[in-house]
């Protein structure tokens, strides 16, 4: 009989060892989806900040002189 029963141990724990693979690895490429759009989102704004900074820096040198004058 004990070994009947550590069969069963042992199949119960591998199948619930099996679950929690299964939620880690959907899990993960949850997480993983999320970092790609996360990275995609911050290469834009960083982008778009550089561009806005650059425009700036380019626009505000020739509107302020001549605002001044």
């Amino acid at each position: 009989m004990p070994a009947i029963r550590e069969f069963f141990y042992q199949n119960k724990r591998l199948w619930q060892q099996r679950q929690e693979i299964n939620r880690l690895q959907n899990e993960v490429s949850a997480l993983r989806a999320q970092n790609d759009s996360m990275r995609e989102g911050m290469r834009r704004c960083v982008t778009c900040e550089y561009r806005i900074d650059y425009k700036t820096r380019q626009g505000d040198t020739s509107t302020t002189e001549d605002s001044e004058f």
